[in-house]
């Protein structure tokens, strides 16, 4: 019944991005299935909806998923755990809204309300958030969307009902929230609320070139990846700085497949999301050519964000419009970083030059 956003058709012939199947999981039926990396557990039934499918999108365990069912197939909860290596609460609840109130073959979604924030178990600040439509044109009546900060990783539950209407349904929904098996210890995350819309532009001067290959600054660029996708590594940054959290707004004035967001008060960088489970791309002033004082020639680091690894690509000479993002993922990175498991860091050999 849900399906996540596809990533462009142009997107899939990117050597980065190549995509196996979800593989099913192998659940003991009558037993609760643990996520082994943060100890959250899916019970065999949740208000009353059996268990009956799971898949792991990226292994070992970085993105997967159940689905409880009514035995009438009157209502439906899809529970998805994936690890959030960018952006924020409220960024990608604004990335799944987009998903939902777009998939107009599940038919016409009327918001029911805004946004509404709310603490989950074993938390103590209101750092999730829900939302519920209304729908027609369809045998649903009713869905809502719920997600939920755990530590490194996001809970998301997706709820719909061919019976219950809007209010009744998030009842039911805050219902499954309470029956999932959390962990008995969970991060504090920040309060959240609904993202708010960019109030300036992006500072976009044409189209950006590729810089000449550089092998000191894509090392530095991979080493630094790893380090922004390496758990350990932000915890201790976020503890030295002692920093507040980095609040985002969504750029209304870029339209592409799901939006565009950047820090505020930002207008040199984005970050462009491919799907609604945290696979993006990231461009900035380039760290690495600050560090090394390339003063005279700046440039832009372009890279690509997935569940356990992180593409750079040739650097830019300036930051690229939007429109070139796909071209740029055609190319060949030129190193990669694992940011869970080995850490190991690939460099090609045409950025050594």
């Amino acid at each position: 019944m849900f399906v996540r956003l596809a990533l462009p058709i142009m997107l899939l012939t990117s050597p980065a991005l190549a995509q196996q199947e979800p593989a099913p999981i192998a659940a003991r039926e009558g037993s609760a299935y643990k996520h082994k990396h943060s100890g959250f557990n899916f019970p065999p039934t949740l208000i009353g909806l059996k268990r009956v499918q799971g898949r792991e999108v990226v292994a070992p365990q970085l993105d997967l998923f159940f689905n409880y069912r009514a035995a009438d197939d009157s209502e439906e909860i899809s529970v998805y755990v994936y690890r959030m290596t960018s952006g924020s609460v409220p960024l990608w609840f604004d990335v799944s809204r987009t998903v939902v109130e777009t998939r107009k073959e599940t038919g016409s979604k009327t918001a029911w309300g805004t946004p509404t924030a709310f603490a989950p178990p074993g938390q103590a600040s209101a750092s999730a958030l829900q939302l519920g439509w209304t729908i027609t044109g369809s045998d649903l009546r009713s869905t809502t969307l719920t997600l939920i900060p755990m530590g490194d990783w996001l809970v998301k539950i997706r709820h719909s009902s061919v019976a219950h209407e809007v209010a009744s349904l998030q009842r039911r929904t805050s219902e499954a929230v309470a029956a999932l098996g959390w962990p008995k210890r969970i991060a504090a995350a920040p309060a959240a609320a609904a993202i708010a819309d960019c109030t300036d532009t992006l500072a976009l001067s044409g189209d950006a070139k590729p810089v000449a290959a550089n092998g000191a600054n894509a090392l530095v660029e991979a080493v630094l990846a790893q380090m922004a996708g390496n758990p350990a590594s932000r915890k201790k940054a976020a503890d030295a700085a002692a920093a507040p959290p980095v609040q985002w707004c969504a750029d209304r004035s870029i339209v592409n497949q799901a939006g565009l967001y950047r820090p505020q008060g930002t207008r040199d960088r984005y970050l462009a999301p491919l799907s609604d489970s945290g696979i993006a791309v990231w461009t900035q002033p380039s760290a690495a050519s600050a560090m090394l004082a390339e003063k005279d020639s700046p440039s832009w680091s372009v890279s690509l964000l997935t569940a356990g690894k992180t593409y750079n690509f040739a650097g830019r000479d300036r930051l690229p419009l939007p429109s070139q993002v796909d071209a740029i993922l055609k190319e060949r990175p030129a190193t990669s970083a694992a940011t869970w498991g080995d850490r190991q860091i690939s460099v090609d050999s045409g950025a050594m030059n």
